[in-house]
């Protein structure tokens, strides 16, 4: 339960949500009505079988859905109205105030790209570190998020990484903007079952020491 004089007013406000995707004069219904507050330092769940419009919902709070979505309600991050929020407004939000973990990380990490310019490359757009700055902080929050041999990982490619290794790294590329709000999609759905708990205890760990909503 709550201890309502703790917290003053949300970081995050979701009103009768409801998302739907128009396609070929057919309408899907993905989200309906759905309300909720997020308080920073607190951890919200949204449980659900599969398909029952948790993505969408994560999703709707920064506005990455397709344009055949019809979004309804209200989704208020910090005062601001995140559904009628100008571009630029979004861009500042979506990966630095807000960021995310998805489900599986070979399909959200580049490739081509080793960890150290992927990580980097979140670095220099969101607070301008390059170069040895960069590196440095690189190397911290992959010691953070409890990759072994940092070192040794920064020029390693994701296929390099086992799947706990790279879902480690996905974590520790949304850290790298400290984040008010951390947002994990499931991301244990493609680990077996001990990894699962590793990343889970890193996560509670991690959000404990930087006081994110999560």
């Amino acid at each position: 339960m709550r201890d309502i004089g703790k917290f003053s007013e949300p970081i995050l406000s979701v009103r009768d949500l409801s998302v739907a995707f128009v396609q070929g004069g057919q309408r899907t219904e993905a989200v309906r009505g759905v309300s909720f507050d997020l308080q920073a330092g607190e951890t919200l769940a949204i449980v659900g079988e599969s398909g029952s419009g948790k993505s969408v919902t994560a999703l709707s709070t920064v506005r990455l859905l397709p344009d055949n979505a019809d979004v309804t309600g209200s989704v208020v991050y910090r005062g601001t109205e995140m559904t009628t929020a100008d571009a630029r407004r979004l861009r500042g939000v979506r990966g630095n105030d807000i960021s995310f973990i998805f489900q599986e990380p070979m399909t959200s990490l580049n490739p081509l790209h080793t960890i150290a310019k992927q990580i980097g490359e979140s670095l220099a757009l969101h607070q301008g570190l390059v170069g040895r700055a960069a590196a440095a902080r690189t190397l911290e929050l992959l010691t953070q998020v409890g990759i072994r041999d940092p070192e040794e990982r920064l020029g390693a490619y994701p296929h390099q990484l086992s799947g706990g290794q790279r879902q480690r790294v996905m974590i520790a590329m949304a850290l790298a903007n400290n984040p008010d709000i951390l947002i994990a999609d499931e991301p244990t759905t493609a680990l077996d079952v001990t990894i699962q708990a590793q990343i889970l205890t890193l996560l509670a760990d991690l959000q404990r020491a930087r006081g994110m909503g999560m």
